[in-house]
């Protein structure tokens, strides 16, 4: 079809998302998904880009928000800061609202009613 991009989804959310966590930076995710894993942009030859596992990673969040805070105030921790609930909720609100579409990102505060007045 003119005009129509066709893509294959390379990333798994829930890997970007642990990848994340460990090393501390979604800038080096993409050079341990390809050594680590064999995850590499197959157009380019290249590792992935840094804003689709930031993507990725914020995609598998927001679907699994108790799970993922644990593991956040975790790394919040380890680097000797607290992460407070406003903090938290300020966080998720902001990130859904730039990765998802309006409908999306409606259904999302639907479901998650609690985050609506942290909405800025």
């Amino acid at each position: 079809m003119i005009g129509k991009r066709k893509y294959e989804v390379i990333l798994d959310p829930k890997l970007c998302f642990d990848l994340w966590i460990e090393t501390g930076s979604v800038y080096k995710v993409p050079y341990v998904l390809q050594e680590r894993h064999g995850v590499f942009n197959k157009r380019t030859g290249k590792p992935v880009s840094q804003m689709g596992v930031w993507t990725g990673a914020w995609k598998y969040t927001l679907a699994n928000l108790v799970e993922s805070r644990k593991l956040v105030t975790d790394v919040w921790k380890a680097n000797g800061e607290l992460l407070s609930d406003s903090d938290w909720y300020t966080l998720v609100v902001n990130k859904a609202k730039y990765i998802y579409t309006e409908k999306k990102f409606k259904n999302f505060l639907e479901t998650n009613s609690y985050l609506t007045p942290y909405l800025k």
